[in-house]
């Protein structure tokens, strides 16, 4: 039998910085053949086109989240993998930011996969500034962190050092038996990656996670913006809008023209903080789409924000 393929599972809540952190493990290991899997919550996929070229192969799962069932379609690209005449060195899943990270790697326990795929480690990152308020009131993110092997405290740059080792000291009494690390834009010292320990989903007591039951109240709503903002106009309704709706709008990303540029930019909030920035990649012409991620969210307050943004005149936000 051949070499088994490395997997490695990136997990963390909306906006946390995993497709940062894939770039920088693709760059790594850029000699190496790479396949990557990119799964989004909802149908439509931005983060795909975020994704730096040091890849062989990437793999889009955008229906729903691979986070509720063993998903039909992963094992499916899970097969042509194994059947191709040359396998992949490495395997990066970058799963949805509300994917139950635990069930998904349990996947690589069976042993008809572990067979071709050698599972190396659940990767969890924390957004440092929305640690609190997130853990609370999102039951998949707490599920993450007590399912990953090395969890990564993310954006330490933008606190306080004492309030990032106090979330430090959270995140060990949730979970352990991980290695947990400080770190900023998602950079860390890979060697971290190369230690070999046997899996959390190994040792965790299950009843742990079996208690801690998502409520699915997610929504995942795309709205097609084939026009053009104005950048000021655009960035107070959608920037006042996660303010006011900080704990239902959690997440915003999407790629829209502008008037008066010629490039695609992208648009993305992670908390209450928006940005509007050009693409590093321009070899690609994305698809002009905002993607709404949260809790209770419907579409048709979400158009009604859209057109609020494009108006001459700013309305109060609706979500």
């Amino acid at each position: 039998m051949s070499k088994r393929i490395k997997t490695y599972l990136i997990t963390g809540f909306l906006g946390a910085g995993k497709t940062t952190l894939l770039n920088h493990l693709l760059s790594r290991s850029k000699s190496a053949l790479n396949y990557v899997i990119e799964n989004e919550f909802g149908k439509s996929s931005v983060d795909s086109a975020l994704v730096t070229k040091n890849y062989n192969k990437l793999f889009e799962l955008n229906n729903g989240c691979i986070c509720c069932s063993l998903d039909n379609e992963l094992i499916e690209v899970m097969s042509q993998m194994i059947q191709t005449d040359v396998q992949p060195d490495n395997l990066f899943i970058e799963a949805s930011g509300v994917a139950d990270a635990g069930q998904l790697a349990s996947i690589f326990k069976r042993e008809d996969v572990m067979q071709y795929f050698d599972f190396q480690q659940v990767v969890c990152l924390i957004d440092t500034e929305n640690f609190e308020d997130r853990v609370r009131e999102v039951p998949e993110m707490y599920r993450q962190i007590v399912a990953s092997d090395l969890i990564l405290i993310n954006k330490t740059d933008l606190v306080q050092k004492k309030y990032a080792a106090t979330i430090k000291s959270d995140v060990e009494k949730i979970n352990p038996l991980a290695k947990i690390t400080l770190t900023t834009f998602g950079k860390f010292d890979f060697e971290l990656l190369d230690i070999s320990t046997d899996s959390i989903l190994t040792q965790v007591d299950h009843s742990t996670l079996d208690a801690i039951k998502p409520v699915h109240r997610m929504k995942s709503i795309a709205v097609e913006v084939p026009f053009e903002f104005d950048r000021d106009q655009l960035y107070a309704v959608l920037s006042t809008s996660i303010f006011l709706y900080y704990h239902q709008l959690y997440r915003i990303k999407g790629f829209v023209r502008l008037k008066g540029e010629k490039q695609a930019v992208l648009v993305q909030s992670t908390g209450n903080k928006l940005t509007i920035s050009k693409q590093k990649r321009k070899d690609e012409y994305p698809k002009l789409v905002l993607i709404f991620i949260g809790r209770d969210i419907e579409r048709k307050g979400i158009e009604r924000l859209i057109q609020n943004a494009i108006s001459t005149k700013v309305n109060a936000p609706t979500v």
